[in-house]
């Protein structure tokens, strides 16, 4: 697929992130790479090696998707994110193979991303993100 470069990272939802914070980087050796709130959530980034990541996202907001996720599933893989080349082709191929990708969002240009719901992909929700990975990189570098 031309439109793919490679599997970004994998999301872990967890409820105790000190907890998380440790194991994924104390027993597994991930190299923390940022903390980042975002919106009523935060997660966190280890490079695992090789370009591999993998992310925690928790929250302190009961209500908040993660949450409702971990009461319904229990803590463990939330989703896949896959890096694109270009947001809007990745789409118009996934749209062409008969599925329509939901939350759609290209308003930031350091993160364009849409989702494939889990109904469609074999009970994994997946995400599909363009950004410039040399910005992130510089995010990474300041931290």
């Amino acid at each position: 697929m031309d439109w793919l470069e490679n599997i970004d990272h994998v999301g872990i939802a967890v409820s105790d992130a000190d907890a998380a914070k440790r194991f994924f980087s104390e027993v597994l050796g991930g190299r923390f790479l940022m903390e980042m709130d975002w919106g009523d959530y935060t997660f966190v980034t280890y490079s695992m090696g090789n370009a591999s990541m993998l992310e925690l996202v928790y929250s302190s907001n009961p209500d908040n998707f993660i949450n409702r996720f971990i009461e319904k599933r229990g803590q463990g893989v939330h989703h896949i994110t896959l890096k694109v080349r270009n947001l809007h082709e990745a789409i118009e191929h996934i749209r062409g193979m008969g599925i329509e990708p939901f939350d759609i969002n290209d308003s930031n240009p350091l993160w364009k991303e849409a989702f494939i719901h889990p109904k469609d992909a074999f009970g994994v929700l997946v995400q599909l993100a363009e950004y410039p990975m040399e910005e992130w990189v510089k995010i990474w570098e300041k931290r």
